[in-house]
């Protein structure tokens, strides 16, 4: 089929616009559409070599196999769940931790949209630069309160703002945040009884404690803490393939359950949910692209450019 049938067809079959095909491939409109109507007094085989290659990116495109990540309540989640309930419910303090990839965020997520209807979750995630005062910016963004001030100030905006609400506020990454703002919650919480649940890595515990048990005030106001990968246990195997269900299901879930498959992704992700979707993710467009269905060798070769 020559260049310009295809760049008719996909106008004609998909939402794409000239204008739209002309900002992918860096042409003007002008020469799309003088190229469409064969009116172009240009060097065609330059803009057909362009075409040509947008062209290929977006058969690609169509034929690829998109993974997506979905919230599945698995035995490890729904402990998690419970655990933010019961502090909501409670105004207290929690703590969630465990090892990266063990879906945390996908947890603290799920709260915030199974709750989004009485508004009274604010979920903030927590980066390297988030000192004490960016730390309660946010809140206060997110309260729509006064963001200015110093930090004595920005706390009480947040006090004023949070109490007798039953607000609870959830903190993702919270192993990132210096000792000055967790004791910035600890002071929020006690003041305005919202409910605080942190949630991160392991040594979110020991930033809690102190390293030599010096934060025993702080530490003392955490009413609940799950350790996710003390909890796996038996349910381990089935967590993992209910998920990776999710993401395949025609090789894992009901209508597939393929040989080995669901072992061999347990195998090569180590239990690990984050690396599963990663290596399903390469699986899937791989076994499009090279129109064969998902097989253990196919699983093994992309396993082997897995990070470990």
């Amino acid at each position: 089929m020559q260049v310009r049938e295809k760049l008719i067809q996909l106008l004609e079959a998909s939402s794409y616009t000239q204008r739209k095909v002309a900002d992918k491939t860096g042409l003007s409109g002008a020469t799309i559409s003088q190229y469409l109507k064969g009116s172009y007094n240009g060097n065609i085989e330059n803009i057909e070599a362009t075409l040509r290659d947008f062209l290929s990116r977006e058969d690609e495109r169509a034929r690829r196999r998109e993974v997506k990540a979905t919230f599945v309540p698995t035995r490890l989640a729904r402990l998690a769940l419970g655990l933010i309930s019961n502090t909501h419910s409670d105004g207290d303090i929690g703590v969630i931790y465990g090892p990266a990839g063990m879906g945390k965020s996908m947890v603290l997520k799920e709260y915030v949209r199974a709750n989004s209807a009485n508004k009274g979750v604010i979920l903030i995630e927590a980066d390297p630069g988030c000192t004490a005062k960016v730390l309660l910016q946010s809140l206060c963004e997110r309260l729509g309160v006064r963001k200015n001030g110093n930090i004595h100030e920005l706390s009480e905006e947040c006090i004023q703002a949070l109490s007798g609400k039953g607000w609870l506020v959830l903190v993702d990454e919270a192993e990132l945040l210096p000792y000055k703002a967790l004791e910035v919650l600890r002071r929020v919480h006690d003041r305005s009884g919202v409910a605080i649940v942190l949630a991160g890595m392991p040594r979110l515990l020991i930033n809690l404690k102190g390293s030599r048990g010096e934060y025993a005030q702080l530490y003392s106001r955490v009413g609940m803490a799950l350790d996710l990968e003390a909890h796996k246990g038996k349910s381990e195997v089935e967590d993992f393939n209910a998920i990776l269900a999710s993401l395949l299901p025609d090789e894992v879930g009901d209508s597939g359950n393929k040989p080995g498959i669901a072992e061999a992704f347990l195998k090569h992700s180590k239990g690990n949910y984050r690396r599963m979707f990663k290596l399903a993710r390469g699986v899937a467009r791989a076994s499009v692209l090279n129109e064969s269905g998902i097989s253990l060798t196919l699983i093994e070769s992309y396993a082997a450019m897995l990070i470990h």
